[in-house]
């Protein structure tokens, strides 16, 4: 099975990670069922790609902050870091359909 999954990230990187605030009280507070536009979510995609250096150094220091347990998973399951390199963003939020939003838009924009 390891060698299977691996090899699959080899040959296609590709992935999407879909957000919503269904994840969150805020839907349910407004009586949003979680399929409603209303309750926005939103689809990252893009190529996976394993990092190293530096990166990876950030990543593991990230990540065992928040999840400590995972220092004493077994090393020799091939764990490794990698990052999404977005290439497109998808929001749907309101009836109508979805909006594309560049990735330079998204990392541009200013919370309000």
């Amino acid at each position: 099975m390891k060698f299977t999954l691996l090899l699959a990230f080899q040959v296609n990187g590709n992935a999407s990670l879909t957000l919503s605030l269904a994840q969150t009280s805020y839907c349910k507070e407004k009586r949003y069922d979680p399929q409603n536009p209303l309750c926005a979510h939103v689809i990252f995609h893009g190529v996976v790609e394993k990092v190293t250096g530096a990166e990876a150094d950030f990543a593991k220091t990230a990540l065992f902050s928040r999840h400590t347990e995972m220092k004493d998973w077994p090393p020799d399951h091939d764990w490794f870091f990698a990052k999404l390199n977005i290439a497109n963003i998808w929001v749907l939020s309101h009836f109508g359909g979805i909006e594309m939003v560049t990735p330079k838009d998204y990392f541009n924009a200013t919370p309000y």
